[in-house]
């Protein structure tokens, strides 16, 4: 399992948020949830991926 897969699904626990499956697309994952998905960057480009993923997560779930 790669690092960045790890780390989405930390950063879900920490969010209280249940992450039903992580697919591969491309250069991406999507990220699959009850509500929807989200794409994120299979390589975060900046130190503020994590933080705008995070942003999106707790958006989805409002």
């Amino acid at each position: 399992m790669r690092k960045v897969v790890r780390e989405y699904q930390q950063l879900c626990r920490a969010e209280g948020v249940d992450l039903l499956g992580i697919e591969p697309r491309g250069r991406h994952y999507a990220l699959h949830f009850e509500r929807g998905f989200l794409i994120a960057a299979s390589t975060p480009s900046d130190h503020r991926a994590r933080h705008n993923l995070r942003a999106m997560i707790r958006r989805l779930h409002a």
